[in-house]
């Protein structure tokens, strides 16, 4: 990516925000790095990664604290005789802690991760090598006494000597107390000496071993101390031998697997950039840009990350941007509006943007942004002139300028702040139009700011380019830095004098100056700008009022289907009360057959009876059935043996009707035909009804008759629990009338709950001496056979 760009766009300040919330070195030194990739498949695994950090930061984060640079000491234990110091294995050791930690929880998180548990998955914790260096070496480097047997008693026996030693020289102190300094034990070149004083030294005999920076005091060692203080050091060198001995074993170890660990080194600071990425992300709001697939670029609601965190420190406000550049928009934009209003500002945002994008950045905008992913990003913002090359302000643009037309293409993006600033004024407008011209035929994505009026009709007029300008309040003589795009926009120049306090008769001598026919297109763009204001909020007001005529609707809808609930709850309480009336007749009346069999007349009235409570029970189906077909209340909820195959029933939540393709499954759910259309609907949301006349057309009873021997058969496949107890009832009934023996009732297998239903019936009818199951020739398990009192 072009330098320059990287530097005028102040990349480096992002850069340097990153480095800031990295947790290691190496973290820090990959931000430092950090470059915008042009490859799109790059840029999607970047921002794919952040986003799935951000996840993890919802609860605890990567846990990654700890995390040490050892590139230099993994570098330089490379060639063998090199040595680990105690402080290097420790760090080693906590980078293998932290690789254990983050393997772990990106691999217990992969369904929410699992771009960084494929990172993860480079990760060796190397557990033995990292639980020697816990047994050896504690956090600070430190050797501890447990590495070895040796270690342990060598350290003991300095113990032992130390002290045998301080007990000696306190009692040669203890010998010489009296007037003036009293000498004082101290440690010197590490040695135990005395700190006495030289004219009270004539008492002892030793080794003097310097004295102190006055000349008044030497530092003494007693003869009496120096075969202990011998013994000392000779201990502490074989215990420096010994913790060698530890750390060169620890080495070897470490040097065996050294690309275990630099691949872990690498790994960890790329996570920890990644993580970086998710703090700034969610330090400043960001959202991750959609790819563009049309080339289009769309900031909605954007703020400088920079100038968001200057003012968010003053408590600052960033007006928002809203930009749009190519795809539905022209691809060249020619912004407009006076000094400090905000045009350049824009132009920077929308770099930086694309910058950031393509380093695998969310962005400080809005959902709906969307970046396309370039090749190139060209930007020249600012006065650059050079003494040393003497070049003029406008030679400087214009080296930049020859670079990005010898480089443009469909996939750069170029930025330029003032374009033929710092000539002629005529001249310079003039190869503006060329430079925009040839940038818009190549299907660059241009952005441009400028002074020049004669630009703004240009860009009106010239296919492939578009005007925008950022709003000046007249009022208050001030800019409110709001982007508009499509509108052009004035320098305001003579407004802006007036509020710095320029003198009100040149100012007014200017605009005579002018011209009345500049003042008058002048005049024109701000009737404009004001024209759209009005629209804006005349738009603002219909989609106020477009979300309350949405809520208005939604709770109008709400309430009717309140109201059909209760509608279609009353009806079912009463459909019921009439079913338990119907069912009560007809118990009442079977106590009656049953008393009257023997008596010819009271049959005949039994048989009236029975007829006028089919007539009523048919009443009540009728008006089931009515209901069913209008779509209005089901009879009541199903349970589960009433599910067979073929058993109407309504989704209550949707008011599908439909058929049942066979008993609830072990989840509880029932598989539903709705038309040609196939379900999987839980049995809550099942309720039964009745069904219509076309389906009982559909679905007969087959009731056959041989009269010779008054048998009878009924086939009840494919109804319901109800409806085949109810068409056994009427046969019964029937029989009994008529004279008949016995029945042959065909419920099938399925699940068997139709046959259960059918056997629990027959065994509390009075009507019915027995019944048996049917035999492999009568149709086996498939059929029952009921044998009538009297039969």
């Amino acid at each position: 990516m072009n330098a320059h760009t990287l530097r005028i766009l102040e990349f480096d300040r992002i850069r340097a925000l990153l480095a800031g919330m990295a947790l290691s070195d190496g973290g820090r030194r990959l931000a430092g790095a950090l470059t915008p990739s042009p490859d799109p498949g790059e840029v999607a695994e970047r921002l794919v990664c952040v986003t799935e950090v951000l996840r993890l930061m919802a609860d605890s984060g990567l846990p990654l604290q700890g995390l040490e640079d050892i590139e230099s000491v993994l570098e330089r234990i490379r060639p063998d005789g090199a040595v680990l110091t105690g402080e290097e294995a420790a760090r080693v050791g906590k980078n293998l802690h932290v690789a254990r930690r983050v393997a772990r929880v990106l691999h217990e998180r992969r369904e929410d991760t699992p771009r960084l548990a494929d990172r993860a998955a480079r990760l060796s914790p190397q557990g033995p090598l990292r639980e020697e260096i816990d047994r050896c070496v504690d956090s600070s480097g430190e050797v501890l006494d447990g590495a070895s047997p040796a270690l342990r008693k060598l350290r003991r026996e300095q113990e032992v000597v130390r002290q045998r030693l301080l007990s000696r020289l306190g009692g040669i102190v203890r010998s010489l107390t009296g007037a003036g300094d009293e000498p004082v034990v101290t440690l010197r070149s590490g040695r135990f000496v005395l700190s006495v004083r030289r004219d009270r030294s004539g008492k002892l005999n030793g080794v003097i071993h310097g004295q102190s920076g006055s000349g008044a005091s030497i530092y003494l060692e007693p003869s009496a101390a120096v075969e202990m203080n011998n013994e000392l050091a000779a201990l502490r060198g074989s215990e420096a031998r010994e913790v060698r001995r530890i750390l060169t074993e620890i080495t070897v170890r470490v040097r065996a697997v050294l690309p275990e660990l630099k691949e872990n080194e690498s790994c960890l600071c790329a996570l920890d950039l990644i993580h970086a990425s998710g703090r700034f992300s969610r330090e400043l709001e960001c959202v991750p840009a959609l790819p563009s697939e049309d080339g289009a670029l769309e900031v909605v609601r954007g703020a400088h990350p920079l100038l968001l965190l200057a003012l968010r420190e003053t408590d600052g406000v960033v007006v928002p941007l809203d930009f749009a550049l190519g795809g539905g928009h022209a691809p060249t934009l020619v912004i407009t509006g006076p000094n400090t209003g905000g045009k350049t500002v824009a132009l920077k945002t929308v770099g930086l943007f694309a910058l950031m994008n393509q380093s695998g950045l969310p962005l400080p905008a809005a959902e709906g942004t969307r970046f396309p992913v370039f090749r190139r990003i060209h930007a020249d913002i600012g006065d650059e002139q050079s003494i040393e090359r003497s070049l003029s302000t406008f030679s400087s643009h214009m080296a930049h300028v020859n670079q990005v037309l010898s480089e443009a293409d469909g996939d750069t993006l170029v930025l330029l702040d003032e374009i033929g600033v710092g000539t002629d004024p005529e001249e310079g407008a003039a190869l503006a139009k060329a430079v925009l011209t040839h940038l818009t035929e190549c299907g660059a994505r241009t952005v441009v700011t400028t002074h020049y009026g004669s630009l703004k009709a240009f860009a009106h007029e010239a296919a492939g380019m578009e005007n925008a300008s950022l709003e000046f309040d007249r009022e208050s003589l001030t800019p409110t830095y709001h982007f508009l795009q499509g509108v052009p926009g004035s320098s305001e120049a003579l407004s802006v004098a007036q509020r710095l306090g320029f003198p009100e008769p040149l100012v007014d001598a200017a605009r005579r100056m002018l011209g009345e026919e500049k003042e008058a297109v002048e005049g024109l763009l701000q009737d404009l700008r004001d024209r759209r204001a009005e629209l804006a909020h005349a738009q603002a007001d219909l989609d106020a009022e477009k979300q309350r005529a949405v809520i208005a609707r939604e709770k109008a809808e709400e309430r009717l289907r309140g109201l059909g609930q209760e509608r279609r709850k009353l009806e079912r309480d009463a459909l019921d009360k009439a079913r338990r009336l119907v069912e009560q007749a007809k118990a009442e009346l079977g106590e009656i057959l049953g008393a009257a069999r023997t008596d010819a007349a009271s049959e005949k009235a039994a048989g009236r009876a029975r007829t006028r409570l089919g007539e009523m029970e048919g009443d009540l189906e009728r008006r089931l059935s009515r209901q069913v077909e209008a779509g209005r209340a089901p009879e009541r909820p199903a349970r589960a043996e009433e599910i067979t195959e073929g058993t109407p029933v309504l989704i209550s939540r949707v008011g599908w009707k439909g058929t049942a393709l066979g008993a609830p499954g072990s989840s509880g759910k029932v598989d539903v035909a709705v038309g040609s259309l196939r379900v999987e609907v839980p049995l809550a949301d099942l309720e039964l009804r009745a069904r219509t006349r076309a389906e009982k057309r559909q679905s007969v009873p087959v009731v056959r008759r041989e009269d010779s021997d008054s048998v009878s058969e009924i086939d009840l496949r494919g109804k319901t629990v109800d409806e085949a107890v109810g068409e056994v009832d009427r046969v019964l009934d029937g029989l009994v009338v008529s004279g008949g023996s016995w029945v042959r009732i065909i419920h099938g297998k399925g699940t068997g709950a139709l046959r259960s239903a059918i056997t629990a019936e027959l065994e509390q009818d009075a009507r019915v001496k027995s019944f048996r199951t049917g035999e492999p020739a009568e149709g086996g398990t498939g059929v029952t056979i009921a044998v009538l009192n009297g039969g």
